[in-house]
């Protein structure tokens, strides 16, 4: 007889709340969960979705998380007879989990622990992002061929669950797969490391299914019975990462939801935990289990940069089969990403080679020109620890701030559709250095950044600013109360480098901070440096455009050829003290039109910094003039 839902959250869940600090705020949501399958759930169930993650336990009582379908991977494999049972007819390969499983309850249900056959499923619709959770344990198998069987599930949990961190997808049934089992290890010697294209496999992702259990003791298992839990983490690819010191430990960060906590409160209690990764475009399935732990708080920050909650996972055996999901993405669609998903937190031991070492300076904010009400030049001090490596930035590369310690974390919101970044934000933030310094050890650095409207970050900055300031545009304004962010590292590609320059500079917008940091690196070089630059620059605002590049383009060698046109609305704008025999600069009313492309050199090297769709349109035209790929660089907007 099925026992009623929830008699109250179970000690796991309740110490993992208490140390996420929202025990009291959930201390009565328990109740939300059903004893049985209500009506939509059935329906969603048994007419929405073509595969089912599955918890099962092995016989050493680990949870694995299974993945099952149907024969041709079609909607429609599940029965639901009535509101306490999901019956599904599944096509099953070997390498899956809940094949040993289902073998057991052939031949051995009679001697085996009833604990053996606990089980929990997902119901995960991708193309709308909704989800459902339901728990309880296998009461019927039956085997039709060899690879199919039918499996009566009993429910006893239910609950509808958030969907959040979903990335969507358009999945179609795929029939013609032939599993192959890559590796099989369900045991690992203790020091030995998962296969290099195993590791990949997992740094890839996007999404990874997670597999509990809950095992009380017999002191409280009457009012908290044995159960088995399955639930999905999801973010953007790359958000689970690998310990490359040991190549075994999975670590996945957690971010904000319900604040139930249930996976993370069966780990809590039992220790472990069952992680199984899909390909959606091959079919290949990785499946994983291991000893699990939750960290919060400093211990998590000391595993993972900037992160305070995680789950780690020492994989102590795995399966991997390629080609075995009868489910594909439909070919020519794209995921589309939750825009809830906050960017990928790297591990402390990774960061150094992520982020160039650049982990024990701080940044003090000193002073900032306002250039307008929405654009404004701020000046870091750097302060550094004593013994610290130097900080080096070349022209156009970005630096990452944490202002986590003067902002604060956001508040709790469970949903917040007008502004789903604020969910996660972790106050870090990445910006182009706009002042030029050669890879010499910066002792203070510029930003010029326009304020984003609803931006946390950026608007605190400019309130300061605004508070603080009692001149007038263009003057500077020093700070009584700086402010101080951690120097998380300095991040880029796209800079110049030393010798003789050929170069086309396209900027939309403020994606001319790159190529500020650039004219000021030529303007500094001298006569060291000679060539030829081409700047063509998009923008609403010339005349303060014109302003930022001044003080570079007047110091500028006369080896250095440069020829500046700035495309606008308004062609009102004086321009023609700055010109000499070395330097040329237009401004165009209009905008910038594909056949600008042609009158340029084939044999430049082009850089191209502004918003996607202006860096998108300024690609295709200077590809159509004849521009190799190889020869085009572009930065996107942080």
């Amino acid at each position: 007889m099925a026992t009623a839902a929830l008699n109250g959250w179970h000690p796991g869940e309740i110490s993992i709340q208490r140390k996420l600090g929202y025990a009291s705020a959930v201390s009565d949501h328990w109740s939300i969960v059903t004893g049985f399958l209500p009506e939509q759930h059935r329906l969603f169930h048994t007419s929405h979705l073509p595969f089912i993650p599955i918890t099962t336990l092995d016989e050493d009582g680990h949870p694995w998380a299974s993945i099952v379908a149907g024969q041709t991977g079609d909607i429609g494999f599940v029965n639901s007879p009535n509101s306490r049972t999901l019956s599904m007819n599944l096509r099953m390969w070997d390498g899956d989990p809940l094949l040993d499983t289902v073998k057991a309850w052939l031949e051995e249900r009679r001697e085996t622990a009833p604990e053996r056959f606990l089980t929990a499923g997902l119901g995960i619709e991708f193309s709308t992002r909704r989800r459902n959770k339901f728990a309880g344990a296998i009461r019927n198998v039956r085997r039709r061929t060899n690879s199919e069987y039918q499996i009566d599930f009993e429910i006893i949990e239910a609950i509808g669950n958030c969907p959040k961190y979903i990335n969507i997808r358009k999945l179609i049934p795929h029939p013609q797969t032939q599993p192959e089992v890559v590796y099989r290890r369900q045991h690992l010697a203790p020091r030995e490391r998962l296969p290099e294209e195993v590791i990949q496999f997992i740094l890839e992702a996007d999404t990874v299914f997670m597999g509990t259990i809950f095992n009380p003791e017999s002191s409280v298992s009457q009012i908290y019975p044995s159960h088995a839990g399955m639930n999905a983490r999801s973010g953007l690819p790359g958000f689970i990462r690998v310990s490359p010191s040991d190549g075994r430990t999975v670590v996945i960060p957690d971010y904000s939801g319900n604040r139930f906590a249930s996976s993370l409160g069966n780990i809590e209690a039992s220790g472990v935990a069952g992680l199984t990764i899909v390909s959606f475009t091959t079919g290949d399935i990785v499946y994983l289990t291991g000893t699990a732990e939750n960290i919060v708080g400093p211990p998590a920050l000391k595993i993972m940069a900037r992160h305070a909650s995680l789950t780690s996972v020492n994989i102590t055996g795995f399966t991997f089969v390629r080609n075995a999901l009868p489910v594909r993405q439909q070919s020519g669609t794209v995921v589309e990403r939750s825009p809830y998903s906050p960017k990928v937190k790297y591990l402390v031991e990774e960061a150094e080679s992520q982020m160039g070492g650049a982990q024990q300076h701080k940044a003090k904010l000193e002073e900032a020109i306002q250039i307008s009400h929405d654009l404004a030049v701020f000046k870091f001090k750097v302060v550094s620890e004593p013994g610290a490596d130097d900080l080096k930035v070349r022209p156009g590369q970005a630096i990452v701030l944490d202002f986590m310690d003067w902002i604060g974390p956001p508040q709790y919101q469970h949903m917040a559709n007008s502004a789903p970044g604020s969910i996660n934000d972790d106050r870090v933030r990445t910006w182009t250095v706009s002042s030029a310094h050669e890879q010499k050890n910066a002792i203070c650095f510029e930003l010029t950044m326009r304020k984003v409207q609803g931006g946390t970050v950026t608007g605190a900055l400019f309130n300061l600013l605004r508070r603080q300031n009692s001149k007038k545009q263009d003057q500077r304004t020093l700070f009584d109360r700086p402010i101080s962010a951690d120097i998380v590292g300095v991040t880029g590609d796209f800079f110049m480098g030393p010798g003789k320059l050929n170069m086309l500079l396209i900027a939309g917008g403020i994606g001319i901070t790159p190529f500020l940091a650039m004219l000021s690196a030529l303007a500094a070089r001298g006569s060291k440096i000679d060539g030829d630059v081409a700047l063509i620059l998009a923008t609403r605002e010339p005349e303060i455009m014109v302003n930022l590049m001044k003080p570079a383009l007047e110091m500028m060698s006369v080896a250095v050829n440069i020829n500046i046109d700035i495309f606008s609305h308004t062609a009102n704008v004086n321009v023609e003290y700055l010109n000499t025999t070395c330097r040329k600069i237009i401004v165009h009313t209009g905008r910038v039109t594909p056949e600008l492309w042609k009158q340029f050199p084939r044999d430049k090297d082009v850089f191209i910094c502004g918003p996607n769709g202006f860096g998108d349109s300024v690609t295709d035209g200077l590809r159509a003039a004849g521009f190799p790929l190889t020869q085009i660089h572009r930065e996107g907007f942080y």
